[in-house]
């Protein structure tokens, strides 16, 4: 008889354990929690800050319009931005400080080289790790450099439309722009930042998105550019995140945002991926861009602006595809190289794929801090 009870209680225990298990990997419950072992924000978070540390600067090369070819890069740039929210969210003060001595040189050395100076977003987005580094740091030096780089954005906006004169139509200045305007204003209190921000998003969500909700790389070329898109995504949810409720555009942009999320949804593949050219099934799954639609999905449903029974499960599958990807040294493969305007749709499928560029390892940091917010 106690063999019985002993027996019946161990199968027991066992049915728990693999309910528990099952539980963890099919996210029953709370789909953007429970996550197995390894794959937890927590861990992959770490992991990925703990990479960015130890690697080499990515710096600018063969920009034909800066002055200098040794500025930090802005996808280096975007992924400090995510290790320093990373730190504070987990409250790592070793790693903060970490960070702080990788950068330090920016303002420590006059005249850094590794200042941008182009006259161009994708430099005026160094203003991350500035804006950022101040607020967690309290080093004004970086708040001065930073908020000089967003005023400068808009000192001379355009009189037809009220645009900065950094606006060029390429869909990446919806993050370049809109996501360092709205960290403006999270760290000044000023809201004419993420005013300016807003109008931004407003004007090129309403002239370039198609009526299936997606976006082509420019007003030039039709091509879904997964990356393209990705910025898009990601630049949306930092304004949204920013910008009041009653704000004059806050429902014109979040009708855009859940516009394209729709749109996303059916193109995420079984991996929980998403592809080089998003629309075309022949393309090949693409790690940065799957990044970047998983944060917008996760934050999406953390805000309450995407129904959770229709988007928490593609954002934890987005979140599990991208974690079983990386490799012991926490890097992700299949991360497209930046990529001008094409003509072809070849052209686009034909592009070199990096391993644990920042590009990739950028958004899954946001990621990870989405999750834990």
């Amino acid at each position: 008889m106690k063999k019985t009870i002993k027996l019946s209680l161990l199968v027991g225990i066992l049915s728990l354990a693999g309910a528990v298990a099952a539980s963890a990997q099919s996210g029953s419950g709370d789909p953007l929690s429970n996550f197995p072992e390894g794959k937890t924000p927590e861990v992959i978070g770490k992991r990925l800050a703990e990479n960015l540390l130890a690697s080499d600067h990515k710096l600018v090369k063969g920009y034909k319009f800066i002055r200098t070819n040794h500025s930090i890069h802005y996808a280096e740039i975007c992924a400090a931005w995510g290790a320093l929210g990373f730190a504070e969210l987990t409250n790592d003060d070793d790693m903060l400080s970490a960070l702080q001595y990788r950068y330090r040189p920016i303002v420590d050395e006059e005249n850094s080289e590794y200042i941008p100076r182009g006259y161009h977003g994708d430099f005026t987005a160094a203003a991350h790790l500035y804006l950022k580094m101040y607020q967690l740091r309290g080093d004004k030096r970086f708040y001065d450099l930073g908020i000089k780089m967003v005023d400068e954005q808009w000192k001379d906006p355009n009189p037809e439309d009220g645009l900065t004169w950094q606006a060029r139509w390429w869909i990446d200045d919806v993050f370049m722009i809109g996501s360092v305007d709205a960290l403006a204003t999270r760290v000044t209190g000023d809201q004419t930042y993420v005013n300016n921000g807003a109008l931004l998003v407003n004007a090129y969500m309403s002239k370039l998105q198609h009526d299936n909700g997606l976006i082509p790389h420019t007003d030039r070329v039709p091509h879904y550019w997964g990356r393209g898109i990705g910025w898009v995504a990601a630049g949306m949810v930092e304004v949204l995140r920013t910008l009041p409720e009653d704000h004059y555009l806050y429902d014109e942009i979040l009708g855009y945002y859940q516009k394209m999320m729709a749109a996303l949804l059916p193109l995420q593949t079984e991996n929980g991926l998403w592809r080089q050219l998003v629309d075309q099934p022949d393309s090949w799954e693409e790690s940065s861009c799957s990044g970047m639609f998983t944060y917008a999905f996760i934050t999406g449903v953390k805000n309450g602006w995407l129904d959770e029974k229709t988007y928490a499960p593609a954002a934890r599958k987005g979140w599990l595809g991208l974690c079983g990807l990386l490799n012991e040294n926490a890097e992700l493969p299949e991360v497209c190289i930046g990529t001008p305007e094409f003509k072809t749709k070849q052209e686009y499928m034909d592009r070199p794929r990096l391993i644990g560029d920042f590009h990739g390892q950028a958004p899954l940091l946001w990621c990870a801090n989405a999750l834990l917010r």
